[in-house]
């Protein structure tokens, strides 16, 4: 790798490699070379289980009160290789990548999964460089910033059903929902829900699936609930 190119992709990353081979090694392809200490497979690894901790820790700083199914949720959807793919582009660095001779570059680096293989194989290399998750948490909630706030389409922080099910968990109460009436043309309906809690009717909700319908619904219930 090119010392400019190096120079490039740390600029890019926030942070300067004091072993450059190690930046190199997250940016080899396994169609480069098959070894475990040459190609970027095991240090993706790595970060995938840097990336999982250091997710975690923010959405519970950012949530403490977060049901653990919603903390899952989140985390899977912030660390699903859409959000990490779609930072790769944002930072131009797929094109950058290693790969063996004859191989197309263009072909390699248009599979999201290769592009999100490659924002996590740089979160090991970053570990492996400096020693520290600090380094690693740096450089994650700096890229991944717009996920945690919720400002992105990956993400989606307002799931009212799960929010009404963790207190009707959480207090022993039996939620239900309930198709009220179907309205509209028939391809374009309109569903209209009632959420019921412990048989009472909490929130109606309509929505152009029932899904939709019962989220409005929730969300009423929960308004109702807050007051």
């Amino acid at each position: 790798m090119k010392q400019n190119d190096i120079r490039t992709i740390e600029k890019k990353i926030g942070y300067e490699f004091k072993d450059k081979e190690l930046l190199e090694h997250a940016f080899t392809h396994a169609s480069a070379s098959s070894l475990a200490t040459k190609n970027y497979q095991s240090l993706e690894f790595l970060g995938d289980s840097i990336l999982d901790f250091v997710v975690a820790k923010r959405l519970m700083e950012i949530n403490p009160d977060a049901h653990e199914g919603t903390l899952t949720k989140n985390r899977a959807a912030i660390v699903s290789k859409e959000p990490l793919a779609d930072e790769i582009d944002r930072l131009d660095l797929a094109k950058f990548l290693i790969v063996g001779k004859g191989e197309s570059l263009e072909s390699i680096t248009s599979q999201a999964k290769v592009k999100s293989d490659i924002f996590e194989s740089i979160i090991g290399a970053i570990y492996l460089d400096g020693k520290s998750i600090a380094n690693c948490e740096k450089f994650v909630l700096a890229k991944l910033a717009d996920y945690f706030s919720g400002n992105n389409k990956h993400v989606n922080t307002h799931d009212f059903k799960t929010e009404l099910n963790e207190f009707a968990s959480r207090h022993e109460l039996i939620v239900e929902y309930a198709l009220i009436s179907t309205s509209g043309k028939p391809h374009e309906p309109i569903f209209d829900m009632v959420v019921k809690i412990n048989g009472l009717d909490a929130g109606k909700g309509e929505g152009k699936s029932k899904k939709e319908a019962e989220q409005n619904a929730a969300r009423e219930a929960l308004e109702h609930i807050k007051k």
